[in-house]
């Protein structure tokens, strides 16, 4: 069998349905164990297909390109995960889709997220004028990222103690600071038992907002009870006022709503706003609480 010129494949993947799929996954798992065996990097694509205009921007003038198909698949495999309105989706591809935006934190649709295999982020970028060649441009010269990222890590594992914890908070400074808890929580926990006196101010800087993180990923993933006890025994720690213990006691909120309980919900969410009353989020837990439990006793 005759084979097709790079150009007319790309061409064909995206005119017959029955290649299209071969372009982009849905499936985590699947894209993570394809880019491990191949030796590429993810290109995570968090996009609200038929909702946000720019994403459907970036997808016609990029992402629906021959130049992208032939060119992009060479270095990356091609993760979409998408949080539409009306297009329907599995339970799981839902399930999916949470975790990972509670995990990857971007700041809103579109975020493209550069990861390597194991799908720890080393780049972020969203839409950019330009073309599909620009674009392309543009990706290749985050690529290098990675290596400064590996560099700073290679670095820290040659030290110890304080020093090491150290050298970690400058090589997760490398990465956008709404993935670090999600992406490197290992490495954050690590950085927290090397800097236990606080000696070098980063237990401080990571311990609160790691529990913080660790309350809003089971909430995320659907573990309601669990995120539950998580905010107990982080509030236990951090007390129970400030910006983390409001933060805290906000997915504790949400988590007993999600449960039922709105009672409880009620109940949590007014300490969330008594935490930090001047707070930025402040004004929205009252706005909250008058909406949502005026006629909760």
């Amino acid at each position: 069998m005759t084979k097709l010129p790079a150009t007319l494949m790309a061409l064909a993947s995206l005119a017959l349905p029955g290649w299209a799929g071969e372009l982009w996954t849905e499936d985590a798992k699947e894209a993570m164990a394809q880019a491990a065996k191949e030796k590429k990097d993810l290109l995570i694509d968090f996009s609200g297909s038929d909702w946000c205009g720019v994403c459907m921007v970036l997808d016609k003038e990029v992402f629906s390109q021959p130049a992208f198909a032939e060119e992009a698949p060479k270095h990356f495999v091609l993760l979409k995960l998408d949080f539409p309105q009306a297009k329907p989706q599995t339970p799981e591809l839902r399930k999916q889709n949470a975790e990972l935006h509670a995990k990857y934190g971007p700041p809103g649709f579109p975020t493209i997220v550069l990861a390597d295999a194991e799908g720890k982020p080393y780049a972020q970028t969203g839409y950019r004028p330009g073309g599909v060649e620009g674009y392309l441009k543009h990706l290749a010269a985050l690529r290098p990222a990675r290596e400064k990222r590996d560099a700073a890590f290679a670095k820290a594992a040659a030290a110890k103690g304080v020093e090491r914890a150290d050298l970690l908070d400058r090589a997760l400074a490398l990465i956008e600071p709404n993935a670090v808890l999600g992406c490197y929580g290992d490495v954050v926990e690590e950085i927290v038992k090397l800097d236990a006196q606080d000696k070098a101010g980063l237990r401080k800087k990571y311990e609160d907002r790691l529990a913080v993180h660790k309350v809003g990923e089971a909430l995320a993933g659907g573990r309601f009870d669990e995120a539950i006890a998580l905010a107990d025994t982080a509030l236990k720690r951090i007390g129970r006022t400030g910006d983390a213990a409001q933060e805290v006691l906000l997915a504790k909120s949400q988590a007993y709503f999600n449960k039922g309980d709105k009672p409880a919900a009620k109940k949590a969410l007014q300490e969330a706003l008594q935490a930090a009353p001047r707070s930025q989020k402040a004004p929205h837990l009252q706005a909250a609480l008058d909406r949502h439990f005026k006629d909760v006793k």
